[in-house]
């Protein structure tokens, strides 16, 4: 396969080939090199989700309640968990020999959905029959470009976005065949990317499909001349393109019913805020677009550095390619209709990004739902992805120009200026990772850019064994641009591998003694002020009435008013000396260290004693006064209440009491609880605003809390006969 001639389908060596590049492209993520690690969310968040859900798994156990962190909230409703995202299947499968699943194979499931939207994109564009070149390299714009290095550390938004491809893919080829059939694709990558879990990256997406079918009627797409969807009035054309691509997407939902319903149920118990903002008109925040490091991004460099920047680098093939086709388009009418729909992707994503007077606002701001979903800043997945295309036709458009064949010297001297500046720029890399900032960092790109643009006038030029040594070139510039920039940056990677600092066995920072006794205890709550971040607890098995999650219940927050110092609007801090809260939230152990003012006052608080030595860097505190996070309302002489078995989805205690009365169950009240006793249902009446107690009448009883999500199993029936109904339209049509 030439890369300079156009062709309807790729290779299969393809994926081999960009495989291996992507493995190359992040090799100092990966084994056997391991020099850098994904930091931020992708380890202090969504590892600690992966972890409980593989435990659960492990022990045979559907993951529906999550009992770490705020006193308890839904798992199954917790749709970053990726519970029911096919891939996530196979990493599960994947650590099924480990007692505790690697980090290192979540970093390379998050990289290899890197390589999906590469091969992905590259494939959609080879549908609408540009040059394979022009593919790679649009490719290589939307899968190592800015926006995606930026969001390595974000697991459901790369997951998300390396199916949008797929989506565009089924319309397009839906319009060239005048079947609905390949719509299947369509629907695919909608369920994918929701079930990815960053419902704004889906709405991001959801929005661009309808945008993209849209002006497909208006459209000139390879081989749909003779296509039944390609008949009838403009108008006609796009109702039925429309019309297709929105019963895919519902489709989509109702086979992701499964997650949708539990989601559903956590998001009307979670606190709302308006999270759409006004959208994003600094243009200031879009200079590293063009410039790369113009707000430094080197490793080492600290976060806050530069706040509120964000790495957007589109580099030299797409600022080259939209400056071609955007002349072909304005002074020449060349390719207008056929990029027709990609512009309009483009163009609703830069509405919904900047929301212009205010229109965005105004129209989401009508539904709760919609402030929940849409977000300004997620579209940059649109505009990204329209950029990355319209590139591609631009360079489509360049090679296709007729031009004099250009002497070998020439070409061999632009190779070896390529070859000069791309291993120079990675010495740099490799040696120091310091790059110049401010205006000093413009010469890197525009040399970079003036570089490109002269290897590929010189490819064009060229025939036979030349053009693929012009290609090539090309390729390593562009690799090595995007590398240096892009990769072991501070927004994505942060030194050396992630060692496992804790298990149940083990926490490397804390006394084995004390950390015993607290695996020992794991009924009763931890309060960590200085100490481990409360996520971590997920991964320790040990529960915590803190934590960091947007689904935090409205309930549970309005409880914690005036009893809690709030950080951010999900992250606060409990004061342990407030022993009525140590009581009310079932605390008995606190977790800090010798330099934080808790410490200073904990040592000498007769309320509580030291575990251990105190000669690791965590220090363990023991509340003397504790009570579990269960029993009587009014404790008195002759009550009882025992624990008898423990799941995150069950508690059966043993109680006893002459006279009877209210037994408190100091658990987030969720819809989805049931309570019996002896066997026999009895309601659940809430607690203190946000817990849950039942009446128990005199003598020893049996006393039974169950989780089960409602959402779950009636969205399991739908997801199964919306598959059903999937699979034999796809048959059928």
């Amino acid at each position: 396969m030439s890369f300079f001639t156009p062709a309807t389908r790729p290779r299969a060596g393809f994926i081999a080939i960009s495989l291996a590049f992507t493995y190359l492209f992040f090799f100092e993520y990966l084994p056997p090199v391991k020099r850098v690690h994904i930091p931020f969310d992708l380890h202090g968040y969504h590892d600690s989700l992966f972890v409980a859900a593989f435990d659960s798994l492990k022990h045979g156990r559907i993951p529906e309640w999550d009992p770490s962190i705020y006193c308890g909230f839904s798992f199954a409703g917790n749709i970053q968990a990726q519970l029911f995202y096919p891939p996530m299947w196979l990493l599960f499968l994947a650590n099924a020999r480990h007692e505790q699943p690697s980090y290192t194979s979540l970093e390379i499931f998050q990289l290899l959905h890197i390589w999906i939207g590469f091969a992905l994109f590259f494939a959609w564009l080879r549908g609408r029959g540009l040059r394979p070149l022009a593919c790679a390299l649009g490719a290589g714009v939307y899968a190592f470009g800015g926006y995606a290095c930026l969001q390595l550390q974000h697991l459901g938004l790369i997951c998300g976005y390396a199916w949008f491809p797929l989506g565009f893919m089924g319309i397009d080829q839906a319009v060239r065949t005048g079947r609905w059939r390949p719509l299947w694709k369509t629907t695919a990558a909608s369920a994918l990317c929701f079930l990815a879990g960053y419902p704004p990256t889906w709405f991001a997406f959801a929005v661009s499909l309808g945008a993209y079918a849209m002006c497909c009627g208006f459209a000139t797409t390879p081989g749909a001349a003779a296509s039944r969807l390609a008949a009838g009035s403009q108008f006609q054309r796009t109702a039925r393109i429309v019309i297709g691509t929105a019963m895919a997407i519902a489709m989509s939902i109702a086979i992701c019913a499964v997650q949708a319903l539990p989601t559903f149920e956590s998001s009307t118990e979670m606190t709302h805020d308006d999270r759409y903002g006004v959208g994003m008109k600094e243009g200031a925040y879009y200079l590293s677009a063009l410039v790369p490091n113009y707000y430094n991004f080197d490793l080492g460099v600290p976060v806050e550095t530069n706040p509120g920047r964000d790495y957007l680098y589109l580099g030299a093939p797409a600022i080259f390619g939209s400056l071609w086709i955007a002349g072909a388009m304005i002074f020449f009418r060349r390719k207008t209709r056929e990029a027709l729909p990609i512009l309009a992707v483009g163009l609703t994503g830069v509405i919904f990004l900047t929301n212009p007077y205010g229109l965005v606002l105004d129209v989401i701001g009508h539904s709760s739902m919609l402030q929940e979903i849409c977000r300004d800043w997620y579209f940059l997945a649109a505009v990204s992805l329209a950029i990355a295309a319209l590139a591609a036709y631009g360079i489509d458009d360049f090679l296709n120009r007729p031009a004099r064949p250009a002497p070998r010297w020439l070409a061999a001297g632009a190779v070896v200026i390529v070859a000069i500046w791309a291993r120079n720029e990675i010495l740099r890399w490799s040696r120091s990772g310091h790059f110049a900032h401010g205006a000093r960092a413009i010469y890197a790109p525009a040399i970079s850019l003036a570089i490109f643009a002269l290897a590929l006038f010189m490819a064009r030029g060229q025939k036979g064994a030349w053009r693929m040594v012009m290609a090539c070139a090309i390729l390593v510039s562009v690799a090595a641009d995007y590398k240096v920039f892009g990769t072991s940056k501070r927004f994505n990677a942060a030194p050396g591998p992630v060692r496992p600092e804790f298990t149940r066995s083990h926490f490397v920072e804390i006394e084995p003694q004390a950390y015993s006794e607290i695996q020992a205890h794991r009924e009763y709550r931890v309060v960590t002020e200085g100490g481990p971040d409360p996520l971590q607890m997920r991964q320790a098995g040990l529960l915590t009435p803190q934590g960091f999650d947007p689904f935090i219940p409205a309930r549970y927050r309005r409880l914690l008013e005036g009893n809690a110092n709030f950080v951010t609007d999900r992250r606060f801090d409990l004061d342990p000396q407030r022993t009525d809260l140590m009581r009310l939230f079932g605390v008995r152990y606190v977790i800090t260290w010798d330099q934080h003012p808790v410490y200073t006052r904990l040592i000498h608080d007769p309320n509580f004693r030291m575990l251990g030595e105190g000669n690791k860097y965590y220090k363990v505190f023991e509340y003397l006064g504790a009570v579990p996070p269960f029993g009587w309302e009014n404790p008195g002489p002759g009550e009882s209440a025992k624990l008898v078995s423990w799941t995150p989805e069950q508690r059966d205690f043993e109680v006893g009491s002459s006279a009877g009365g209210v037994f408190v169950f100091k658990e987030e009240m969720f819809a989805g609880w049931q309570a019996s006793v002896d066997g026999r249902s009895v309601p659940i009446a809430a607690w203190n605003g946000a817990f849950g107690s039942v009446k128990v009448p005199g003598g020893e009883h049996r006393v039974e809390f169950l989780f089960r999500s409602r959402g779950l199993r009636v969205g399991a029936w739908i997801s199964a006969a919306a598959l059903v109904a999937t699979v034999a339209m796809v048959a059928v049509l």
